[in-house]
């Protein structure tokens, strides 16, 4: 499955829950803008990894939201929220990146059109296979 990404998701972690920015093919919950905009120098490597960390993130949170349409109960949307939360921080920590040096990358990558295209490629790779 090939999936051609407009912009870069930054995964945003609150108190109140994770959401995502997401391409214009899918409808984006509202975000709080980051406290900071702090510059990032990104490398080849870290838009590589970012683009790995990318996938896992968006394929954990497609395989939980299909966990919870596929209950027979329904599942209270705050204890949705949270193990989301928790399953998307353990996700990007497996990799090696906290939370905050995923978004600063992300934020970097957004904020620079070439670095944006390059990773797009990438991720596009990645779930092409």
């Amino acid at each position: 499955m090939k999936l051609l990404l407009s912009s870069i998701c930054t995964l945003t972690l609150t108190a109140g829950g994770a959401s995502f920015a997401q391409t214009e093919t899918q409808p984006a919950p509202p975000m709080e803008p980051p406290a900071t905009q702090e510059v990032t120098e990104v490398s080849d490597a870290d838009m590589q990894k970012f683009a790995e960390i990318y996938v896992d993130v968006e394929t954990k949170r497609a395989e939980i939201a299909d966990e919870f349409n596929a209950a027979e109960e329904p599942v209270p949307a705050e204890e949705a929220q949270v193990r989301l939360q928790e399953e998307l921080v353990a996700t990007v920590e497996e990799h090696g990146w906290s939370v905050d040096q995923y978004n600063k990358v992300a934020s970097a990558i957004s904020n620079d059109p070439e670095k944006r295209d390059k990773t797009v490629e990438l991720i596009n790779q990645m779930i092409s296979g």
